[in-house]
């Protein structure tokens, strides 16, 4: 299982354009568990966005607690079942792990996606064949940045802020037969048109956040994740109990 606590709704706010149309997509296994992407919260965060005045095309979850991140069924999901609130949005907020993500982007062409959760630690994941790893787990996702894909991950140094300078022919130094990372980024942000992105500063990660041990607490519409000796608190509700001041914030 890959646990998930929402973002602060202002940071989702302050990622949508003016006027961009969006469609919440959340998960039916492991987000519905963490009570942040299952149907109550996924129907609680259409609500909380269109109070905000954003223009939501609709939304969708797996049924029958399905996976996000099992490519077919995102795509039956999004290509058939509800194809038309997908076709009309611009955007979708996801609220899942970065491999609910990125099976977004793989069974919607690369359309643009923001991430409305954190993904904060894994527990078991099984498949039948094979596995293929999109998301490190790190607890403070960095994907509004670079189009939906994790550099902590697809770079072999997890380097935050473009590439280094050992990459050759779009291949990786560390292994010549792996794609360079932010290769694949830049690819994605200039499929999207906005390779500005690749010009923005990421700071330097809170690492506390991947340490061990951690836990998840839920209560109601409240989640509290502790890490290190530290913990944040996360709002999944329509109720917005001091988020401004304090949800997804470290304390």
């Amino acid at each position: 299982m890959h646990a998930t606590i929402q973002k602060p709704l202002d940071a989702i706010l302050d990622a949508l354009r003016e006027g961009e149309k969006v469609m919440v997509i959340g998960c039916g296994n492991c987000a519905a568990k963490a009570k942040s992407g299952g149907e109550p919260e996924t129907e609680a965060m259409v609500e909380r966005l269109r109070a905000k005045g954003v223009a939501v095309t609709g939304w969708a979850v797996p049924p029958n607690g399905g996976s996000l991140c099992k490519l077919s069924a995102t795509q039956k999901l999004l290509n058939e079942d509800h194809k038309a609130e997908s076709e009309a949005a611009d955007s979708f907020l996801v609220l899942a792990c970065g491999q609910g993500i990125h099976t977004v982007i793989d069974a919607t062409d690369a359309r643009a996606v923001h991430p409305g959760c954190d993904t904060i630690f894994g527990g078991e994941t099984v498949a039948d064949d094979f596995i293929t790893e999109y998301c490190s787990l790190c607890g403070e996702c960095v994907l509004e940045s670079t189009g939906g894909l994790c550099p902590v991950t697809l770079c072999a140094k997890s380097l935050l802020n473009g590439p280094c300078g050992g990459a050759k022919d779009g291949k990786c130094e560390v292994d010549p037969d792996r794609d360079c990372g932010w290769r694949l980024i830049f690819e994605q942000l200039r499929a999207l048109g906005r390779e500005d992105l690749m010009l923005e500063y990421q700071p330097p990660k809170n690492w506390l956040r991947s340490g061990s041990p951690r836990s998840l607490r839920m209560a109601g519409v409240r989640a509290d994740f502790t890490f290190s000796n530290a913990g944040v608190t996360a709002w999944s509700g329509t109720e917005n109990p001091d988020e401004d001041a304090r949800g997804g914030r470290d304390e």
